[in-house]
């Protein structure tokens, strides 16, 4: 992935995130990707609670590589990709904080930049395109 670096985000496992075995379940590497997501959004200035518009997410997947093991802290970085009208993508890479080299799982997601309240889709503002673009 050589795609520009939009944000990093350091986050502790936690307890009920893990199975059985101590892997993290799959639905939490989601959460952790959100989380990301939603904290380079606030580093842009914006505010689900007060915005009129913002993203909604439209498709995202994962590519599960290495199993990550209970206890652990993990480094989510966020990168940009394609641009599109009203929509955009970024890739979610999930790493140990102390193996940074080594990548446990790769994410897509695809976001489109609605009306909060019709949940019409907008033009993605160019404050949002030029962050992605840098």
């Amino acid at each position: 992935m050589t795609a520009r670096l939009l944000h990093t985000e350091h986050m502790r496992l936690r307890w009920g995130e893990i199975d059985v075995l101590r892997h993290l379940n799959n639905v939490a590497y989601f959460r952790y990707f959100e989380e990301a997501r939603i904290a380079w959004f606030a580093t842009l200035g914006a505010h689900y609670e007060t915005d009129a518009e913002g993203a909604l997410l439209g498709t995202i997947g994962c590519r599960f590589i290495k199993p990550v093991l209970y206890p652990a802290e993990v480094t989510v970085q966020l990168h940009a990709g394609r641009i599109g009208n009203s929509s955009f993508t970024v890739t979610h890479r999930l790493l140990m904080r102390d193996d940074p080299a080594t990548v446990y799982a790769e994410g897509e997601a695809v976001l489109v930049w609605v009306d909060l309240a019709s949940g019409r889709s907008l033009a993605v503002p160019d404050s949002i395109r030029r962050a992605l673009q840098g």
